[in-house]
């Protein structure tokens, strides 16, 4: 009878209590944290994210310009690849004016199928040097969602995996103190039945 006593006392306890309302307050902190706080993350980073990528875009194209250049070589035709995608884009030689009224030649990625002597229109800087197309609203709404998406998914894994590392130390201190209270009760119960 003082062995179930001594059990009845211990998950009456004050500590057993106060782990058990840490693990509650935990798993409600935890939900919170998931509902409002992963999407809240999310939504905050793609606000950046559309901010930044927004004044790129329009430093893009405030410096970069689209002019006529001619090919100075062969584009080969479409080429199966091994995955079964076919090739789009090719590297070849052009040849272009720059804004100063210099000839300029280079590399960049041309279209499959074109002939030598046909023009393309290429992106150069101000000061004639090749680059890429500037970025449209369409990428910047793209890197802002991705943003997004990302922040709020790593938000949710660092809550997930900061409550699943408390509950375990909460466990721990369970096992703990059940094994404590064991070492005393135990002998009582072999006594009765041995």
């Amino acid at each position: 009878m003082r062995a179930a006593n001594r059990w009845w006392r211990w998950r009456r306890s004050p500590l057993r209590r106060k782990v058990d309302a840490v693990d509650g307050w935990l798993g409600l902190v935890a939900a919170l944290l998931l509902v409002a706080g992963a999407p809240t993350a999310g939504f905050c980073a793609a606000s950046w994210s559309y901010e930044v990528q927004n004044q790129v875009m329009r430093e893009q194209q405030r410096t970069r310009h689209p002019v006529t250049a001619e090919l100075m070589q062969d584009v080969p035709e479409a080429v199966a690849q091994r995955d079964g995608t076919v090739g789009g884009r090719f590297p070849a030689r052009v040849r272009w004016n720059a804004p100063d009224g210099s000839a300029r030649t280079g590399e960049t990625q041309v279209e499959v199928g074109k002939r030598k002597g046909a023009h393309i229109t290429v992106w150069v800087l101000n000061d004639g040097r090749l680059t890429r197309k500037p970025l449209d609203h369409d990428d910047v709404l793209s890197a802002a969602t991705a943003t997004g998406v990302w922040a709020g998914v790593g938000s949710g894994a660092v809550v997930l995996s900061a409550a699943w590392w408390a509950r375990r130390a909460l466990d721990r201190r369970r096992l703990d103190a059940w094994d404590k209270e064991w070492a005393e009760i135990g002998p009582l119960w072999r006594r009765r039945t041995g």
